[in-house]
């Protein structure tokens, strides 16, 4: 696979500055985003590919100012050739592989009432002002069929046999530009009236290379009349047909609103200015990218596959020793997880295709744990380079806040302050929620976290109307990133298997997503998993077809999350986004586990804090709890979720709680009083998990030591099925 081979500052800013910050970006200190990618070499047809190569037309001003000085060594004209020959050459000839070229020049029409009129000072054959050079497809074969891969060299070929505009002289030709985007508009009709097939499925893009005030069509009036502003004819094709027209200008153009007139028209913001032929080369490459974002990444965003990790979130995640003390950094077996899933093997960097997994799929994550108050959350959307995001949302550091917390790793208990990474920082350009098992105090284990549960349910309830949410987003017409029918969706579940909800509420939906075409892996951790449970829940989210993977054995393991992985179907003549080069403010965060010494500042919007004076809780062999607990707490908070993350919670409070839930509302964004703390509680169907995992007879029997480390492991692809 290719990409753009240029130097990485090229493109420092990302994929997601392109999509998410704005494209404008792009432009700015000549830096670009991240390309989608180039196509494999040799270049692949359109035939192995799943969705049709876009149309681009370069609409090429040919008016005798080009022969102007561009700078002292090169003309406009010159340096113009040598621009474009550079960018359908860049990346090896991504853009001609990628895209079905055309070139159109033009001047202008000295009588506009007669056809075939052509230019005295012109032998280079513009008739009616303008010439199609190089067409998108064979006009003359039977099935017209389009011109693919070669088109970049026809057109080097179609620039040095036209010479330069008026052989040189500097008077002669004019620039009707509307004459121009007329008979490229009508170009493309006809293109389309040629291959209904194409109807709604083939995008087509246009770039104006100008260096001079637009004329009519005689071209001895600028600017004017009104009814010759190209403009017009760019509004028409962005409105009606959602065709974007990219303008860049050089010249007496550079830097002049008639110039960004035509660019705002088109629907792609502001002219892209060259005041030098090394600034033109640019222009033209930034141009190339900004397609890539508006057209290619949609046509190949469906191809991506999305997978959804679903992960427990209970609070003997945070212990060790069998259940019995809370865990030192990076030996518990939430830092281990996090390490599996953001550090440096982690399942982000299985290599598929030649590339790592995050540059081919869409990865988001989700966790669980109690049901009262409820604690399933989305941590962060389906999308591109999400590995920063899963590092910094599931570091303990990032939700360790005082008063509520000063060291992740102290004997509890801890009040985390949960935070939105989006506007806090790192600032990440999409929602991204950190997130903690709760850890809070038991007399009889006073060294071990206690409070969540493994209500493996309400997960999956929320994974699933999520999916349903988002798959109705993505095939929007405007959705940012673009599914159909065909993307491949699939979801991750870890947990030990011992979960607190009913077969029936687990089963439903398991088998619900399953029904709707998404699969549910299951990996089974730790060194009490309920064996029993695992197989039923890899029946139900597989239809029967598989078994559940064990963390026992990490080379087999890594086989085997890279075996279900290699299931996923590619779009070879899609490459991907490099991560290795966004930009992310995310993405200096440190994925390992480290420990925890300063304290951090007063809250801010967006986050949850306070200090939980204590609780204690007993739990019974159905799975129903009571709790008592008194606390204060002081502060502000927020950022609480309902199972579809989609709520937040606002409040401030001080005082004692004995049992139950805090007095809050979950209504988007209020403000209400609460209690400081509250003691920990649940109820359930089967299941002895009130979330203590105090000894292998306890709660989760202790997910700590080596147990904890394996089940780690098999998150970041170190998977061996088991089954019993």
């Amino acid at each position: 696979m290719r990409r753009l081979g240029t130097a990485a500052s090229w493109w420092r800013i990302g994929v997601q500055a392109g999509l998410l910050v704005g494209i404008g970006l792009a432009f700015v200190g000549g830096i670009e985003p991240a390309p989608v990618g180039a196509a494999p070499n040799p270049c692949q047809k359109e035939a192995g590919c799943s969705f049709k190569k876009p149309l681009f037309g370069i609409i090429l001003d040919y008016s005798s100012s080009m022969n102007e000085q561009f700078d002292v060594n090169t003309t406009r004209w010159q340096g113009v050739v040598d621009a474009i020959t550079q960018a359908v050459s860049f990346d090896n000839g991504y853009i001609a592989e990628n895209f079905i070229l055309g070139l159109i020049r033009f001047g202008h029409d000295p009588d506009p009432n007669v056809a075939g009129t052509k230019i005295p000072a012109d032998k280079s054959g513009l008739v009616d002002g303008q010439k199609l050079d190089v067409g998108w497809y064979d006009e003359q074969a039977p099935d017209k069929p389009y011109i693919e891969c070669t088109n970049g060299d026809a057109i080097i070929a179609a620039l040095a046999a036209a010479g330069a505009p008026s052989g040189g002289i500097k008077v002669g030709i004019g620039t009707w530009t509307k004459g121009a985007m007329d008979f490229a508009k009508a170009y493309l009709a006809q293109t389309v009236a040629d291959h209904p097939g194409d109807m709604g499925k083939r995008r087509a893009a246009f770039m104006v290379i100008t260096d001079g005030k637009w004329t009519n069509p005689q071209g001895n009036m600028t600017l004017g009349p009104a009814n010759q502003d190209p403009a017009i004819t760019a509004a028409d094709l962005y409105t009606n047909q959602e065709v974007p027209t990219y303008v860049v200008a050089i010249g007496d153009a550079e830097g002049q609103m008639f110039a960004d007139t035509l660019a705002t028209a088109g629907g792609t913001g502001k002219a892209i200015g060259a005041q030098d032929p090394l600034a033109l080369v640019d222009a033209l490459k930034a141009v190339i990218v900004k397609v890539q974002v508006d057209v290619v990444a949609p046509a190949c965003a469906p191809g991506l596959p999305r997978v959804m990790v679903l992960m427990d979130s209970s609070s003997s995640m945070l212990n060790y020793k069998m259940g019995t003390e809370h865990a030192p950094a990076g030996m518990g077996g939430w830092d281990l997880a996090r390490d599996a899933l953001a550090g440096d093997m982690s399942i982000f960097d299985i290599v598929l295709n030649n590339n790592k997994v995050e540059e081919w799929v869409h990865l988001g994550i989700s966790v669980f744990g109690h049901n009262a108050p409820a604690e399933e959350k989305l941590i962060v959307q389906y999308g591109p380079c999400r590995k920063p995001n899963f590092a910094w949302a599931l570091d303990p550091a990032s939700s360790c806040e005082a008063p509520g917390c000063v060291d992740p790793y102290a004997v509890p208990p801890i009040k985390w302050t949960f935070k939105d990474g989006s506007i806090n920082p790192p600032f990440f350009a999409e929602k991204t929620v950190s997130h903690m098992p709760k850890c809070d105090f038991a007399a009889q284990v006073p060294k071990a976290c206690i409070g969540s549960g493994t209500y493996t349910h309400l997960g999956l309830n929320l994974i699933q109307a999520n999916l349903a949410a988002y798959q109705a987003e993505c095939k929007a017409v405007d959705a940012v990133y673009p599914c159909d029918d065909q993307t491949d969706f699939i979801n991750i579940l870890i947990t030990d298997g011992k979960y607190n909800s009913t077969d029936a509420q687990v089963q439903m939906p398991l088998e619900a997503m399953y029904g709707a075409g998404v699969t549910t892996y299951v990996i089974g951790f730790g060194d009490a998993v309920d064996v029993n449970q695992l197989n039923k829940m890899a029946d139900w989210g597989s239809g029967n077809l598989l078994d559940y993977y064990d963390a026992n054995n990490q080379d087999q393991l890594e086989m085997s999350l890279k075996g279900i992985l290699e299931q996923l179907s590619f779009d070879e003549c899609c490459s991907v986004n490099d991560c290795s080069v966004i930009v992310d403010p995310g993405s200096d965060s440190d994925p390992d586990p480290l420990p925890f010494e300063s304290t951090s500042s007063a809250s801010s919007s967006g986050t949850d804090t306070g200090t939980t004076g204590g609780a204690t809780g007993t739990t019974d062999s159905t799975g129903t709890g009571t709790g008592t607990g008194t606390g204060t707490g002081t502060g502000t908070s927020g950022l609480s979720t309902t199972s579809a993350d989609t709520t937040s919670e606002v409040s401030t409070g001080s005082g004692a709680s004995s049992g139950g839930t805090p007095t809050t509302t979950m209504t988007p964004p209020t403000t209400t009083t609460g209690d400081g703390s509250s003691g920990s509680s649940g109820s359930g169907g089967s299941g002895t998990d009130d979330g203590c995992g105090c000894t292998a007879e306890e709660g989760h029997g202790g997910r700590g030591g080596l147990g904890g480390a394996l089940l780690v492991l098999g998150v970041a692809g170190l998977l061996r099925r088991r089954r019993a």
